[in-house]
């Protein structure tokens, strides 16, 4: 028998998220608890924080301090990466990082090995 079972532990938790860009805190002590089965909804203007949020939770943005953890692992662990997903509402390269930086961060997502990077930049 195949049952279907909401995991309710918590999906994502943040505490005291400090996210900087040069001198300037996009993210200011975030504190969030989003439980297991529960749907939430980002909501505010261009440049509010939603998509520096949504990067951190999912591993892909430098945290400078605090903590995210998704279903009990640290954001971005590797184990995650086949459980998440996420889509960007522009193209899926992000401005603030380097070609090489950008080819990195998709390599790890698919799982390729470290060496693909240095073929395609070469």
């Amino acid at each position: 028998m195949i049952a279907n079972v909401i995991d309710t532990r918590d999906a994502v938790v943040a505490h005291a998220l400090v996210v900087r860009r040069g001198r300037t805190e996009i993210l200011h002590s975030v504190d969030l608890r989003v439980a297991g089965g529960q749907v939430v909804g980002l909501l505010g203007p261009s440049g509010a924080g939603k998509t520096t949020l949504m990067r951190a939770i999912i591993g892909a943005q430098h945290i400078g301090s605090g903590t995210v953890e998704v279903f009990g692992r640290p954001a971005g662990h590797r184990v995650l990466r086949r459980q998440l997903g996420y889509m960007a509402q522009s193209a899926a390269i992000y401005d603030d990082l380097t070609v090489e930086q950008n080819l990195d961060y998709f390599r790890r997502v698919l799982g390729a090995p470290a060496s693909d990077v240095d073929r395609v930049v070469a």
